[in-house]
């Protein structure tokens, strides 16, 4: 499962002030299970989407659409750790890598000009 649609079902989760366990008894699992759930470490279902959605009182798309939402890599490191130190070096590599992508892109239209195909 993605970390995005356990931040969504966290936010919405916390919004609404309900508590894990409570989220847990619905879903008729752990607490810890539920966790791991937010936390993009197992996957979940549809239909643990949709009961978790009737529960939280929102259309399912309110869940899923986080799935389409294209986070930066920065946003999630704020989302897991206040240190300045942490979310520089996180927005350095994001730069690093959006730079060797537009090199890639780059390189493979220059070779497709020059005849060679891979």
């Amino acid at each position: 499962m993605s970390y995005a649609l356990g931040s969504r079902i966290k936010e919405l989760r916390t919004i609404r002030k309900v508590s894990q366990e409570q989220m847990a008894d619905v879903l008729e699992t752990t607490r810890q299970r539920y966790s791991r759930i937010e936390n993009g470490q197992v996957d979940i279902s549809y239909v643990m989407i949709k009961k978790i959605a009737n529960y939280l009182g929102v259309p399912t798309s309110e869940i899923t659409s986080a799935e389409e939402e294209k986070k930066e890599l920065i946003t999630f490191f704020r989302e897991k750790s206040a240190s300045r130190n942490v979310v520089d070096c996180v927005a350095r590599i994001e730069e690093i890598l959006k730079t060797f992508n537009a090199h890639e892109k780059l390189y493979f239209q220059m070779r497709m000009r020059d005849g060679y195909v891979d």
